[in-house]
């Protein structure tokens, strides 16, 4: 029976995965840099890669903040779907009171009732609802029905503050993705920049515990990189 090859250790990774990491990575290199005259590269230099930097950092930070209020909007209108869901019906009973159950479904969609299925409803999409719930104020004006408990002084808040979130999400949604398209570009540069850095310490400190000691100089915080 031939002996099992020993399998070889794993490399670890050179570096940060992480956002957050990296960029603190990249800040230590650009200190690091700073007080080594003799390090250069063809393509870059010390000021530019501090600059691409700062710029990295603050898109880090730009990411973070656009995503920071969304689950909390997201999670109102959650509650607010619960609440149109709950009381649609007293919509629908109001029509039913004024004409009769079969003429009052020809009357469904001037309130923004759709039929989904078997059920009739306001549209689920987000953004479809938001306008429906406009609809809906606008259809009970018309129809007079108005009035009451659960008339437009009680769907009027909601379809105000429905459209408010609604238009909030979508900022915030193109926000973040403005955000992440621009981290994620200086995040493959800074990344070039960090190998092609650690390339020229490897070529310079052939000792390979000078090696790691100038890695971690610079912020390369692995024990283990080649």
């Amino acid at each position: 029976m031939e002996p099992k090859a020993t399998p070889k250790p794993r490399k670890a990774p050179l570096l940060a995965a992480n956002d957050l990491l990296l960029a603190d990575q990249a800040t230590s290199a650009v200190k690091y840099w700073d007080g080594q005259p003799w390090l250069t590269l063809r393509y870059t230099n010390a000021a530019a890669f501090k600059k691409m930097t700062g710029d990295y950092v603050a898109a880090v930070d730009s990411r973070q903040q656009a995503g920071t209020a969304r689950p909390i909007d997201a999670d109102e209108l959650l509650e607010l779907d619960a609440k149109i869901e709950a009381n649609l019906y007293r919509v629908k009973a109001r029509l039913v009171d004024k004409y009769d159950k079969k003429k009052a479904l020809a009357y469904y969609p001037t309130l923004g009732i759709i039929k989904d299925g078997a059920a009739y409803l306001i549209d689920r999409d987000r953004t479809r609802r938001a306008a429906a719930l406009n609809t809906l104020l606008a259809g009970l004006t018309s129809e007079k029905i108005d009035d009451g408990d659960h008339g437009t002084a009680f769907w009027k808040p909601i379809a105000k503050r429905y459209n408010e979130l609604v238009g909030h999400l979508t900022d915030t949604n193109g926000e973040i993705s403005k955000a992440v398209a621009t981290k994620d570009t200086l995040r493959a540069q800074i990344e070039q920049v960090l190998s092609s850095l650690a390339k020229v310490l490897d070529a310079n400190y052939p000792d390979d515990k000078e090696y790691k000691a100038e890695l971690r100089a610079a912020g390369f915080q692995r024990e283990k990189y080649r």
